[in-house]
């Protein structure tokens, strides 16, 4: 009887790293926030019937979006590395731009603070869209 408990509690001991946490919160129109496994993998995706499309890599930190846009902040990560917080890049996503599997360019960006505001301006993005969502455990 203890080597079958002991058996189970290794069992279980071991496969706690199996469970993953899964983020996936809906924005709009068929985008998503994602994270595999931890906050620190956030990003945004495009989700059809023939599965998901990465538009922006992680870490994808704060986001905003309203009828025609979604703005993102990220900061870049490079695998294996954790993300680099003294960098903060900003992306543009129009809604109305069809999503296809061939177009990697869905997403205006990376751009600098100064260059995302003049994009803003350019494509006329209402000043009221802000960055409302943001996750702290990664900003």
């Amino acid at each position: 009887m203890k080597q079958l408990s002991f058996v189970v509690y290794c069992l279980l001991f071991f496969s706690a790293g199996c469970f993953r946490h899964e983020y996936k919160k809906p924005i709009v129109n068929g985008y998503y926030l994602y994270a595999y496994a931890a906050d620190e993998d956030m990003c945004i995706m495009h989700f059809d019937k023939y599965g998901g499309l990465q538009i922006i890599d992680p870490t994808v930190f704060s986001i905003g979006f309203d009828k025609n846009f979604i703005i993102a902040k990220q900061h870049p990560t490079i695998y294996p590395e954790k993300e680099n917080k003294k960098i903060t890049n900003y992306f543009i996503i129009p809604l109305k731009q069809p999503v296809t599997w061939t177009d990697d360019s869905i997403a205006t960006g990376p751009l600098k603070e100064n260059e995302f505001l003049e994009m803003r301006k350019k494509l006329k993005i209402a000043d009221t869209l802000s960055f409302f969502i943001s996750f702290n455990s990664i900003k």
